[in-house]
């Protein structure tokens, strides 16, 4: 039996604790920044089967720091853990299994290969829905001396190398003057017509957008009652695009947009960002394609599928800027059953959502084998890094 077939052997042996993770995490749905259960839930399973533990972490009460010191120098891989729920939803972006297969990665790691060269990390990070968590850790140095990372998410397909969408949202007001609409209209400035302005050329501005790139907003408030002209106007927008210099040409636009309604209506116009920035995601290749062929070895096939097809946006984003960083996806249910929905909550319980779990564990865990025993790979994976970065200057 050689060294990956142990490791996949010992994630099948640890198969049932992986399910309880996702289980209890999954029954106790905690919002960013309040994942007190499952933070501790995940950290006491490490820590019992040989991590040091370092919580709470980067003065965050819901991060942790797992590691398992190998023998000899080499380098220190990170799995990612998260494990915050959505509002009203729970569970519906599968958060409990991002724990429950960081957590089986790294055991079975430890207990085939204990004496693996370098430092095996699990970093709890909290807060991956709008909480921005890994940007607060990055902030804090915590990635510092982390040569790459790795996790892997549930989905409606999978995929193995995939970008993600740079987001920057931002409130909008528009502020006018109010006045009896019927009586005195001309003594008004009409807030609303600036945001309908607004809207609509936000709208008209879609039409010369890179083919990637997405805007969209909503009106939060609209103003007080049909007969007073609304004096403030209140919207929200999110900017995305898989480009970092073409993010920050777009956001400009949106905001030239704004500044040409409130001129033409005679309002004042305001812009707030709204929580953490978060940066486009660049997946690391060299890493993908030995996870591709640990997943072939797992049994698992890989859909075909664009890099960047049906993405969205995350704060590993921010990660992927300072280290070689990879987040295949998995599907958990049928090609329907999309994240954030009451049918990818069933998924994330199902009995196929559990053996592509099992599956994709064995394939990640196996792929930081590579990391830690595989020179050639990791410098790779820094190489292309590099290159990312040379050319974004």
């Amino acid at each position: 039996m050689n060294a990956k077939q142990k490791i996949a052997k010992t994630i099948v042996d640890l198969s049932s604790d992986m399910a309880k993770i996702n289980r209890a995490i999954f029954d106790k749905p905690e919002l960013c920044y309040e994942e007190v259960f499952a933070a501790q839930l995940t950290a006491d399973y490490l820590e019992s089967n040989g991590f040091t533990i370092t919580k709470p972490f980067a003065g965050l009460k819901t991060a942790f720091l797992a590691r398992h010191k190998g023998k000899g120098k080499g380098p220190n891989i990170a799995l990612i853990a998260e494990y915050d729920a959505l509002p009203q939803i729970g569970h519906a972006c599968g958060h409990s299994m991002i724990a429950a297969t960081a957590c089986g990665a790294a055991v079975a790691i430890a207990k085939t290969f204990p004496e693996h060269p370098g430092s095996l990390l699990v970093i709890g990070t909290p807060a991956e829905e709008g909480g921005g968590g890994k940007i607060k850790m990055i902030d804090k140095g915590v990635f510092k001396n982390v040569d790459a990372a790795i996790m892997v998410h549930p989905s409606n397909k999978t995929r193995v190398i995939a970008r993600m969408y740079a987001i920057h949202d931002m409130e909008v007001t528009f502020t006018g003057r109010s006045a009896h609409a019927a009586a005195f209209p001309d003594q008004g400035i009409n807030a609303l017509d600036a945001g309908v302005l607004f809207y609509n050329a936000v709208s008209a501005l879609r039409q010369q957008i890179r083919g990637e790139a997405r805007i969209h907003g909503i009106f939060t408030h609209g103003g007080d009652a049909p007969n007073i002209i609304p004096e403030k106007v209140i919207m929200r927008f999110f900017v995305r695009a898989l480009d970092a210099l073409y993010f920050r040409e777009l956001v400009g636009k949106v905001k030239e947009c704004a500044r040409g309604a409130a001129k033409s209506t005679g309002c004042k116009v305001k812009f707030k960002k709204i929580g953490y920035e978060y940066e486009p995601f660049y997946p690391s290749h060299p890493i993908g394609y030995a996870f591709r062929k640990n997943m072939s070895m797992a049994g698992i096939e890989e859909e075909n599928f664009g890099e960047a097809e049906e993405i969205g946006s995350s704060d590993i984003g921010n990660l992927s800027q300072i280290i070689p960083t990879l987040h295949p996806e998995y599907a958990i249910g049928d090609r329907g059953d999309i994240n954030h929905s009451r049918n990818f909550l069933k998924a994330v319980m199902s009995k196929k959502g559990e053996k592509m779990m099992l599956g994709m564990t064995q394939a990640m865990a196996m792929t930081v084998y590579d990391l830690l025993s595989d020179p050639k790979l990791l410098a790779s994976a820094k190489k292309e890094f590099k290159n990312q970065k040379q050319a974004l200057a």
